[in-house]
């Protein structure tokens, strides 16, 4: 008998995700990754603080509840309510949510201690039992896993009638996106990208506003087949060994198409979206 292999099951790619970054290797080769892009000082939260934290609606009130979901290794949200602690005085109620026995083992939260008090949920975010009532909800870098609708609905439900929604992630046609869909090929699915999240907060008709950020960064070109390989392991979701040789020649187009040579250097660029969304007023 004949097998039919066209009825062959093909992988999740939000599995894949989600299982590679809950192992010691994936949040190690995350954690390369984002030091790679944003600088140990993490240019990231820098825009954040600068154009969205500080002109929150809800600052006045003397106590915030905050979420943080996909918090990695806890160092953006520290960093994030540090500048809020230091610029308005506020303190902090936070549950920090991560599925990731290796990063949440990396949290260190003692910068932030004496003006927060912490609830870790080490679980996947759509398994964890959260209360209602947050003022603020961060989902940086931390929604591609999501399975489907059901997970912003829950964020949605969680959230306080005054609170805000604070999601980051790259734009639909920014560098590493191109990169995803060609590394992505052999999937059943796509990832949750930010295109997904905008579509379901119109169809629920929730209020949110949009703000584009260019992340850039130059690297020698001696030291450029080693970025590349960072860069594929982590979104190949440490796969990058088995990219066959087609795949490569793509990828090389691609990254010379989308980089600027400086003569010593590459110059990368990645443009990334920030979406602050908030319940619609009865």
């Amino acid at each position: 008998m004949k097998l039919d292999l066209s009825l062959k099951t093909l992988p999740s790619i939000r599995i894949d995700y989600r299982r590679f970054l809950g192992t010691e290797c994936g949040a190690h080769v995350y954690q390369r990754f984002k030091r790679a892009l944003y600088t140990d000082n993490d240019s990231l939260i820098q825009s954040l603080n600068n154009n969205v934290l500080q002109y929150l609606p809800n600052i006045s009130a003397e106590t915030l509840k905050v979420c943080d979901i996909g918090g990695g290794d806890g160092r953006r949200i520290s960093q994030i309510l540090e500048f809020l602690h230091g610029k308005f005085g506020l303190q902090f109620t936070m549950d920090f949510v991560e599925q990731s026995s290796y990063l949440m083992h990396s949290f260190d939260p003692k910068d932030i201690s004496s003006f927060t008090k912490i609830r870790n949920f080490e679980i996947l975010f759509e398994d964890a039992k959260l209360p209602c009532g947050y003022d603020l909800i961060f989902l940086i870098h931390s929604i591609f896993g999501f399975e489907s609708s059901l997970a912003v609905d829950k964020i949605l439900s969680l959230l306080a009638p005054s609170g805000t929604i604070i999601v980051v992630s790259n734009a639909q046609d920014s560098f590493l996106a191109g990169l995803k869909k060609i590394l992505d090929v052999g999937y059943e699915d796509t990832r949750f990208e930010i295109t997904d999240l905008l579509k379901i907060l119109s169809d629920r008709g929730v209020n949110n506003r949009q703000t584009s950020i260019e992340t850039k960064w130059a690297v020698r070109k001696e030291d450029l087949a080693h970025h590349i390989d960072l860069l594929l392991e982590w979104l190949s979701l440490g796969k990058r060994a088995d990219i066959g040789e087609d795949r490569k020649r793509e990828i090389h187009e691609y990254i010379c198409g989308n980089t600027v040579d400086l003569g010593q250097r590459m110059l990368f660029s990645e443009r990334e979206i920030i979406v602050v969304a908030a319940l619609a007023k009865k």
